[in-house]
């Protein structure tokens, strides 16, 4: 009889496994950022995208959110950065939003278009507008700098 309790007790603990994270899970969710590749060096912003023309009035942001870390370059354990450009409208809506260069690119681009969209101002003087603004994005060991 006790061999037969000991099988049965087996199989029951075969049948209540940890659960196993679907394939289409957050990742970042999973665990810990995992370096898999060195960190990129940022480049040299002026030379990548001038941003002369975006002073003369003060920018005060009312809804500024970081890009989310890509799932991608998380699962792969990817680090990277984004140079964005974009003009500042006179209602203070964000406008012309592009990627100007980005280490490794595809999902960091995208992430980083993403987030500097949905930036909104303080409305600016009458007739004003900012053209050519740039931010860099470093995503570094699974977080995101805005510099």
């Amino acid at each position: 009889m006790k061999p037969f309790a000991l099988l049965a007790a087996l199989l029951i603990a075969g049948c209540v496994s940890a659960p196993v994270p679907s394939p289409l899970s957050d990742p970042r969710e999973r665990g810990p950022f995992r370096a898999q590749s060195d960190r990129p060096v940022p480049p040299n912003v002026e030379r990548s995208a001038d941003s002369s023309q975006c002073a003369g009035e003060p920018l005060r942001a009312i809804a500024a959110p970081l890009p989310d870390y890509p799932r991608r370059g998380w699962t792969r354990g990817l680090q990277g950065w984004a140079i964005v450009q974009f003009d500042v409208a006179q209602s203070g809506s964000v406008e012309n939003v592009r990627v100007t260069r980005g280490v490794p690119g595809g999902s960091f681009n995208r992430e980083a278009d993403r987030a500097v969209r949905q930036w909104r101002f303080a409305e600016l003087s009458e007739g004003a507008r900012l053209t050519s603004c740039v931010v860099l994005f470093e995503f570094l060991m699974g977080d995101v700098y805005l510099r």
